[in-house]
């Protein structure tokens, strides 16, 4: 124990002399707690200063110990009024709330040297260099606050770029790149994605009947009806009158079910053209069910073989859903429009 507090003297014996300051009391306390905690607020101050390589200088090491060594050391060598005890005191106070703003500012010691040689009395001296760094405190987060704000704003305008890049302009769904993103995250976590793949039946009867203009309005009453049928699950435009709906998990017969009655709410309205009070017809869709498992490589597959029912549904007669595996079909055959 003995060796021990010789070791730690000598070491701050060699500190002082490294940083040319006299072996005082008062130079001695600040560097035995300098370099004997290191966490200290003192040690923190002196580091602000010392960091790079630049000695401490006698009025800075008499600054941080009337700041931070206690009234005992600051009475040894610094013969003060009441008043000005009581100064100093809150100066303390307000040291306690900034000295994390020293220890981590880097420039800071430069600025403190010019303080106090701008300075005449000690008292003064130590509000004002507690003001700076009050100042410099309150600078430092304003500037995270506005650089905080800024790339909060960077980021909903990069959300709101990709969500555009990401929705189809005519039904506000999902386009084919949001489902295949959408579709790639299932994947990466791990989860089963039962596909869907619908198409309006008979659509280009109604685009070269009626026009396009119709054909649009027929394709947005098409998605607005299947999101909200086939909510909360994904519905998205896979691309001109064909619809995906994304269910997680592999449960084939549940999602037929859902697409069905999908199906059904649709092919049970009647709609009328807005021009002339028209009967449109009959507007329905053709789907086909399959699922994907394990990684995103199975997804494309997965879209083939759903493709490739809802052809098998147009094939029965439209109107109607089928799965890849097992066989399944629900609906019934229905005029074209």
């Amino acid at each position: 124990m003995v060796k021990t507090f010789q070791s730690n003297g000598q070491k701050a014996l060699a500190f002082l002399a490294d940083h040319r300051l006299g072996d005082t009391p008062q130079n001695y306390t600040l560097a035995y707690i300098t370099l004997n905690e290191p966490s200290s607020k003192m040690a923190s101050a002196v580091k602000a200063i010392a960091d790079d390589g630049i000695r401490i200088r006698q009025e800075e090491a008499d600054e941080i110990v009337s700041i931070y060594a206690g009234d005992s050391i600051r009475h040894s060598n610094i013969d003060t009024s009441t008043s000005q005890q009581r100064l100093q005191q809150q100066a303390a106070q307000l040291g306690d709330l900034t000295a994390s703003a020293a220890a981590h500012s880097k420039n800071f010691a430069r600025d403190l040297r010019t303080e106090a040689e701008a300075l005449n009395t000690e008292a003064v001296r130590t509000v004002q260099i507690v003001t700076r760094m009050i100042e410099r405190s309150q600078q430092a987060e304003d500037s995270f606050r506005t650089a905080a704000k800024e790339i909060e704003a960077l980021r909903e305008e990069l959300a709101s770029a990709r969500d555009d890049a990401e929705r189809d302009g005519l039904t506000g769904l999902l386009n084919r790149r949001g489902i295949e993103r959408h579709l790639k995250e299932l994947a990466t976590s791990g989860c089963d994605r039962t596909i869907a793949m619908c198409d309006v039946d008979s659509f280009k009867s109604v685009n070269d009947r009626y026009g396009h203009t119709v054909g649009d309005r027929v394709l947005k009453m098409v998605a607005t009806s299947l999101a909200a049928t086939c909510a909360p699950n994904l519905v998205g435009r896979w691309g001109g009158e064909e619809f995906i709906v994304v269910v997680e998990g592999s449960a084939v017969g549940d999602c037929v079910a859902l697409l069905d009655r999908a199906r059904q709410e649709l092919a049970s309205r009647r709609f009328r053209l807005r021009e002339t009070d028209e009967p449109l017809g009959q507007i329905s869709f053709s789907a086909g069910v399959a699922v994907a498992t394990g990684d995103h490589t199975n997804t494309p597959v997965a879209l083939h073989q759903a493709d490739a029912a809802m052809y098998e549904a147009k094939l029965a007669g439209r109107n109607r859903v089928c799965s890849a595996s097992p066989p399944m079909q629900y609906g019934e055959t229905v005029l074209t429009v």
